[in-house]
């Protein structure tokens, strides 16, 4: 028998007896048994509560509605949701909550047919949401539910019933995406607040007392937005991050680093700084408690030259899209490789992959490649200056180590003063910092080139206003999409943004890891390649480019995008959420969007800190968590890998607060502190 199972309670932090609320004329939670008892695939509808006394009037309601009730454990919620299947003979449990009084039958009836069809433990709607917050609908097997009732003992798992059939590599999954077009993607149909309920019972008012589903409530938003603003902003799923914190905090392991530090000891004496990569020095981690050699990679896993296992966050610094080795990617480059490298004139993936770029990239009408950022951000500057005749740069953001940006910088000891004075810095949301270099420099300014963005997010029409400030004055517009590319967007920053540049520069995710870049852009100025130099002999090579063709395919074909901005968006929302419960909220913050985050580590004053970062990285480490405070989602993440981060961020976070408390996160540190890359004037 298929059991549909409505998890209700009274007891609510942020609105108690919210399942008995008033909407249109009955308690929320019969609204929610009628849809439910309406999706034509389940067989039977049940309300399981509490035993509490504090859950009678559940029951009670329940009781003279003829509804079906269930009572058990208040806190063990998967005990109750076994009691209640095995109670009533079920085979397969359709799980939803009270709180969600518009759940759509049909949506529901999805669902379980997706279960039926792949014959999997667990199917649902949840695990790339797709769907508004409060049309959430789990399916699973008996068999399952029984197995994650033996074997759970985390808190979390056994409060939120389905994180260990979700998570677990031992149940075959399968989720349910959203079909229709969500114009408002962070619709919230769920209630939790009271400003949730406010907007239901608007929604009710409006639609009528049953019958209205998704499309519905979708038509009558594009005909009066105002209503989406009266329950926005609110975090999804902040209950299961606050029963992190109830949890008892992950132990974490000293690392063991002999071989990492004997290597790093032979390392002084023949490479400078012990890296070929600033951000990868060992400046960057707690040194002393932090690997510094990586030996090999699997998917979202690395592993150091002393076998400790990372789930990896930093990835590489941003290229490992797909996910280490990932298997069309590496049979591609192998493939390649046996026919050969390098060659003495262009091979054919040359014309393949520019093709390809044309077609996904909006500004792209012709291709040149490079190798790494700084190879084409510096031959778009060269081409800008070709074009227009002018030499100065106006510029905004990181650009890679090539004299006409790292001049402007710390790092700047080698390029000659006369260089560095070309190109001027301009702030990111600040379009009258641009104006005043216009009009500082009139009739000089070659280009403005800016990464779309940072970690700031921009002000709505800023990047526009942007475009439009530079072509007034003569300039060419460039995005550095090294970052962005391929992991924003398959189209990257500009295809998000709807803003196209003259020029773009794209890297790093576009080979899962293999060393190219590109240079791409409007025809008539791509062509002045002709006539500037930007040549150089591994600009062809073969194998990086049947990655790069591999890299795309992959990401076109399985569409990544929602799986990294789902899984970014829990990671970034548990640890605003967690911040918060430790009373960080003044020192740690998440910014930038979903696909690459940056964790921020701030002095009470507002001023940044590497101590609170050094700790915090410190404890994650020895958690199996690498961190160095970009959060770069990959396709191989999975959910298992963000909780178990989320469990690592909580215990880190308490012992943050602690020694913040006591004034001694110096004290803690068990290495030298993380030093910063550029270093103040």
């Amino acid at each position: 028998m298929i059991l549909g199972v409505i998890q209700a309670r009274m007891g609510s932090t942020r609105l108690p007896g919210k399942v008995l609320e008033d909407i249109a004329g009955k308690p929320m939670l019969l609204h929610v048994v009628s849809r439910l008892q309406s999706a034509r695939l389940v067989e039977k509808t049940i309300v399981a509560t509490s035993t509490k006394p504090g859950d009678d009037p559940v029951a009670q309601l329940c009781a003279r509605e003829n509804v079906p009730c269930f009572r058990g454990s208040e806190n063990d919620v998967l005990d109750r949701f076994y009691q209640t299947a095995r109670e009533h003979q079920a085979s397969v449990v359709v799980r939803v909550t009270g709180d969600c009084p518009c759940l759509d039958p049909s949506v529901v009836d999805k669902v379980v047919a997706a279960y039926q069809k792949s014959k999997c433990d667990y199917a649902a709607n949840i695990l790339v949401y797709t769907y508004p917050d409060g049309l959430d609908v789990e399916v699973f097997s008996l068999e399952a539910l029984e197995t994650a009732w033996k074997t759970a003992t985390l808190p979390g798992d056994r409060e939120h019933v389905t994180p260990l059939i979700r998570n677990s590599p031992d149940f075959s999954r399968v989720n349910v995406e959203n079909e229709t077009e969500l114009v408002f993607k962070d619709l919230r149909l769920t209630v939790d607040e009271p400003q949730d309920l406010e907007f239901v019972r608007e929604l009710y008012a409006r639609l009528g007392a049953s019958g209205f589903g998704l499309e519905q409530v979708l038509d009558l938003l594009q005909k009066e937005p105002q209503l989406i603003d009266i329950n926005s902003g609110k975090i999804r799923n902040e209950g299961f991050y606050k029963t992190l914190v109830k949890e008892d905090p992950m132990p974490g392991e000293k690392l063991v680093l002999d071989k990492s530090e004997a290597m790093l000891e032979q390392a002084k004496k023949l490479i400078p700084s012990a890296s070929q990569t600033f951000s990868k020095c060992p400046t960057q981690f707690v040194r002393g408690a932090a690997p510094v050699f990586l030996q090999k990679g699997q998917g979202s896993h690395v592993w150091d030259v002393d076998g400790n296992e990372f789930i990896d966050f930093p990835m590489a610094l941003g290229p490992i899209i797909l996910g280490h080795n990932y298997p069309e990617v590496t049979e591609a480059a192998t493939a390649q490789a046996r026919q050969g490298i390098a060659f003495s004139l262009p091979h054919p993936l040359e014309v393949e992959v520019a093709q390809m770029l044309t077609e996904i990239i909006p500004c792209a009408e012709m291709v040149r490649f490079g190798k790494n950022g700084s190879d084409v951000t510096a031959g778009a500057v060269r081409a800008a200056r070709a074009y227009t005749n002018r030499d100065m740069i106006a510029f905004c953001g990181y650009h890679g180590w090539q004299d006409w940006y790292i001049g402007t910088t710390t790092r700047n000891r080698g390029v000659p003063e006369t260089t560095a004075a070309l190109s001027k810095g301009f702030a990111y949301n600040d379009l009258d910092s641009l104006k005043s270099l216009f009009e500082k420099f009139p009739g000089k300014i070659a280009a403005v080139i800016m990464e779309p963005v940072g970690v700031v997010r921009p002000y709505e029409g800023f990047l526009q206003d942007v475009k439009n400030l530079a072509h007034e004055n003569g300039a060419l517009f460039i995005f550095d999409e090294v970052i962005t590319g391929f992991r924003l967007a398959l189209g990257g920053a500009q295809e998000y943004f709807g803003v196209t540049p003259d020029l773009a520069c794209v890297g790093k995710a576009m080979a899962n890891g293999f060393p190219i870049s590109a240079v791409v852009g409007r025809r008539p100025v791509m062509e002045l390649f002709d006539e500037i130099f930007f040549s150089f002999t591994f600009g062809g090579e073969a194998v990086s480019l049947a990655a790069a063709k591999a890299t795309i395919e992959v990401i076109r074909s399985k569409n990544i995008f929602p799986h990294l901005w789902e899984l970014g968006g829990i990671l970034m929302d548990g640890a605003t959420v967690l911040a918060r419960e430790f009373g960080l909220e003044d020192h740690i913050n998440c910014v930038g969007y979903e696909p690459r985050s940056l964790m921020t580590f701030k002095e009470k004053s507002g001023a940044e800190s590497l101590l609170l970062k050094s700790l915090f990285q410190q404890e994650c480490l020895k958690r199996g968590v690498l961190f160095s405070g970009g959060q770069n989602i990959c396709f191989s993440h999975t959910h298992a890998d963000i909780e178990h981060t989320l469990r690592a961020y909580r215990a880190a976070m308490e012992i943050l607060a602690k020694a913040i408390d006591k004034n001694d996160v110096e004290e803690r540190l068990e290495g030298k502190p993380v030093e910063p890359v550029f270093r103040k004037a």
